[in-house]
């Protein structure tokens, strides 16, 4: 038998013999109460002994952690609201950057295109100007050789012409002509064709 269960064994009996001499009364007419439910003091009191030493234990090892966890969650849930806080306002203000740097780029990228848009216009320009004078150079250049092969024909074609006339005159003559003969029918002949 342990100590507790005959401390509550022998407790009843002083109580009894307690009662006896004590049965008059608000606090016998109380305990008597009491009694009647199966609540006596020596049990009331152990069971308020081993209550307390339950709630310091309890407390001690398991509430006192529970809510040094609770706070330190609680922080940590507070901190990452602020961090997400701060991160959603970072991110905005990324966000607005980002859009003035591509609106930036893309007011750039107009100029660039404007510009290489008048450059091109400027280059086809030049190219066009550059083609027709090229072309009419061509074209000089064309009709001067033009002009020259035909100065250069009629010139062969007149000293053939002139050979020929001489030649008839020479056959129709049948005489053989001398130099200066021939030199004048050739002048003679050439005055004849460029009229």
């Amino acid at each position: 038998m342990t100590f507790l269960s005959a401390l509550l064994a022998a407790e009843p009996a002083k109580a009894a013999a307690h009662g006896a001499a004590e049965s008059h009364g608000p606090v016998a007419d109380i305990t008597k109460l009491f009694g009647s439910f199966g609540v006596d003091g020596p049990h009331l009191l152990v069971q308020l002994v081993n209550f307390s030493i339950l709630a310091f234990v309890l407390y001690r090892f398991a509430i006192k952690p529970a809510l040094g966890q609770m706070e330190e969650r609680n922080r940590l849930i507070e901190k990452g609201l602020a961090d997400a806080q701060a991160a959603t306002q970072r991110l905005a203000e990324a966000q607005q950057a980002s859009e003035a740097k591509l609106n930036a780029a893309s007011d750039e990228a107009a100029k660039i295109l404007a510009e290489a848009r008048n450059s091109a216009k400027a280059a086809v320009e030049a190219a066009k100007a550059e083609a027709s004078a090229a072309q009419a150079e061509v074209v000089a250049k064309a009709k001067a050789a033009i002009e020259a092969d035909r100065v250069k024909m009629m010139n062969e074609v007149r000293g053939e012409v002139s050979r020929l006339v001489v030649e008839t005159a020479a056959k129709v003559l049948e005489q053989n002509l001398d130099d200066a003969t021939r030199g004048r029918l050739n002048e003679a002949a050439v005055k004849q064709l460029a009229r």
